[in-house]
């Protein structure tokens, strides 16, 4: 995770250096991203009581659709966009009581979020931007084990948040750079178990996006 981050920031520092203001995109837009997201240590619980679970932190993709409003506009200053974004971290370690054991398999969530983003355009090409995003995520447990004995292979559907924060920065009228964070969660989705129980987790994720917008 820490190397992604490094990378992000090398690839936006020269642009530190870059010119004068341009002219405000409005209307409609086009976005994708990359990123890093790391799965916060989660607690299942069954039947039987409670365990832990490790994630690895692993790379996420993200497309988005929205509308960038005009200055002035009575709602505010930002924007309004559809996302979706697909997060696959796998499973390192499931912890029990008796001790920890070797995980295996993935954990993918596929969500699609409304986000409503509020922008402070400065006197410069940057924007520093919040925003809080609902929906929907179907997250998948993809053959996971524990020890080398299957744990899980099922998905849910659960209702999804988030919370973004970050900085645009103009390259043209029409096209922009999106260096952000994303805390995302969802409520806890239910999964079957390989023995006939069933068990919820915790899902929440810490997740840095580098991204590109194009406005038409």
């Amino acid at each position: 995770m820490k190397r992604i981050f490094w990378i992000i920031n090398a690839l936006c520092l020269p642009l530190l250096l870059c010119g004068p203001v341009m002219a405000q995109h409005t209307g409609p837009y086009l976005g994708a991203f990359i990123g890093g997201s790391a799965l916060m240590d989660a607690k299942g619980n069954d039947d039987l009581g409670s365990f832990g679970l490790k994630f690895e932190p692993a790379l996420l993709g993200s497309a988005v659709v929205g509308w960038d409003f005009e200055p002035g506009n009575p709602v505010g200053e930002g924007r309004i966009e559809l996302e979706y974004t697909r997060r696959s971290n796998p499973l390192d370690k499931v912890k029990f009581v008796q001790g920890n054991f070797k995980g295996d398999g993935d954990l993918t969530a596929d969500s699609l979020l409304i986000n409503f983003i509020g922008v402070f355009h400065t006197n410069s090409r940057w924007s520093p931007y919040v925003g809080l995003g609902a929906g929907a995520a179907l997250v998948k447990a993809s053959d996971l084990k524990e020890a080398g004995y299957p744990l899980s292979n099922s998905s849910a559907v659960a209702f999804a948040y988030q919370a973004a924060v970050g900085v645009d920065f103009t390259l043209t009228e029409r096209l922009s750079l999106d260096f952000g964070y994303r805390f995302f969660g969802c409520l806890p989705p239910t999964f079957k178990e390989s023995g006939g129980h069933t068990f919820k987790m915790d899902y929440y994720s810490h997740n840095l996006v580098l991204g590109l917008r194009y406005g038409f």
